[in-house]
């Protein structure tokens, strides 16, 4: 019988000691010591964002490791790594090759965001050069310097390059999920789900942002949600803003459009990617191609570039995106950040939430505390205002949200992952909000235990 903990910082298995310093009680911060022999490793080392960025805290002792692991490189996984190489981490961090790539994009944009001195800036991110280990997919390795463990990276289906980690450590078989992805998303890879059977894994930490609903749209329902979505707001020949997460999100956004754009069912209407990060990361993602699923690889084998379309225009300069807000007519402009705490998308909103024809359409999760969360909770409400980038703005902009969009797995699909782990294992929670924890529990304790 497996049993489920839910917010629960600390776990024993056998001789390994797992500390939860971050995500326990959160979706944002994720960041796992795990101990054994005298020996540490990091799972992750992310900060805290919306409400948890007030209560995040980076240990005193965090950067007394052996290794950093990363499962995906989200800023909430490896947000707080120049903070550890400050502090004096000087050992590998390990990752599979897009990760890599993906954090290095993410970490110089916090640092530019955080108005670091260039010189320290690229001090630390040379040093993140010097440390970075690229390891493949599935290949069970042993080569953390003078620590007694193996490891492999297995596909989590989340964002290019993100993966869940199975850990051989004191004879004790543990897996930590990452973020796990939806199945069959655009693009990605599903999460492995073929474990080996040879021995019973002890311990799973899991996420479970979603582990208190079902999302209710399949990808199919998402595209003509979409569609719908955009054909109302070009009725109304205002502005569709997006808040786009720049990994993930905005690469999933631009297949379904390139889809309905080359099927005739959008026409004309133009697309800015107004996000230097996203771009980044969409040439990125192009640069690993070897990553995605048979559906988007046999495209590119006939021809067809699934990112991109006609009318779709790249925004680099600060001054171009400002003269987007003046575009006259129905422009669909995909802006960071994703949760409208910062980014571009900050002076769109300001300028354009009090105008009736502008829609504000959301496809990720909205963390409390953000302004994102504040604009969908006064959707609809009379005479409502948000406070966005530290001015108070009315709000007669029509609010749509896209939950099928999600990169995470909801509670059915993190149900069949975990239904795939062979043994009994204790089952931490982490990464989702406590009732959606507490819900995830109830629900898979109430089944009947997996075949």
């Amino acid at each position: 019988m497996r049993e489920l903990f839910p917010t629960t910082s600390q776990h024993r298995v056998g001789d390994v000691d797992i500390t939860l310093h971050g995500a326990s009680h959160s979706v944002t911060g994720s960041m796992t010591r795990v101990e054994f022999d005298g020996k540490a490793l990091l799972i992750d080392c992310g900060l805290g964002q919306g409400l948890e960025a007030s209560r995040f805290r980076v240990p005193d002792d965090a950067h007394k490791v052996d290794a950093i692991l990363f499962t995906h490189g989200h800023n909430d996984h490896v947000g707080s790594l120049p903070t550890l190489i400050e502090r004096g981490y000087v050992g590998p961090i390990l990752g599979t090759r897009a990760t890599l790539a993906i954090a290095q994009i993410v970490l110089a944009d916090g640092l530019r965001l955080q108005r670091v001195p260039r010189r320290d800036a690229e001090r630390l991110m040379q040093e993140f050069d010097r440390l970075a280990v690229p390891v493949a997919y599935d290949a069970l390795a042993d080569h953390i310097p003078n620590v007694a463990a193996r490891f492999a990276y297995r596909e989590a289906g989340h964002i290019l390059g993100s993966a869940s980690i199975e850990l051989v450590a004191k004879d004790k078989r543990m897996i930590f999920s990452g973020d796990l992805g939806r199945p069959d998303s655009p693009l990605l890879r599903t999460y492995f789900q073929a474990w080996s059977r040879n021995s019973n894994v002890d311990f799973v930490l899991m996420e479970s942002t979603y582990g208190d609903e079902c999302h209710a749209q399949s990808h199919d329902d998402v595209q003509r949600e979409l569609e719908r979505v955009l054909q109302r707001a070009m009725q109304l020949r205002g502005h569709i803003l997006v808040p786009a997460f720049a990994i993930g999100r905005t690469q999933t956004l631009l297949y379904h459009l390139n889809a309905l754009v080359e099927s005739g069912r959008v026409q004309h209407l133009p697309v800015a990617i107004d996000t230097p990060m996203g771009l980044a990361v969409t040439e990125t993602y192009d640069g690993f191609r070897s990553l995605f699923d048979r559906e988007a690889t046999d495209r590119i084998s006939r021809g067809d570039d699934p990112l991109q379309f006609d009318d779709l225009y790249a925004v680099n300069k600060s001054s171009d995106s400002l003269r987007l807000r003046d575009h006259a007519g129905p422009m669909l402009v995909i802006a960071g950040n994703g949760m409208c705490t910062g980014g571009r998308i900050v002076g769109h909103l300001q300028e354009l939430l009090p105008v009736e024809s502008t829609c504000v359409l959301f496809v990720g999760f909205q963390a409390p505390g953000t302004t994102g969360r504040a604009i969908q909770a006064a959707a609809g409400k009379h005479q409502a205002h948000v406070r966005v980038g530290g001015q108070e703005v009315a709000m007669r902009a029509h609010i749509e949200t896209l939950p099928g969009l999600s990169a995470h797995a909801d509670r059915d699909e993190l149900t069949a992952w975990l239904d795939a782990v062979p043994g009994s294992p204790r089952v931490g929670l982490h990464h989702g909000e406590p009732d959606a924890q507490r819900s995830f529990a109830q629900f898979y304790g109430s089944r009947p235990a997996p075949p």
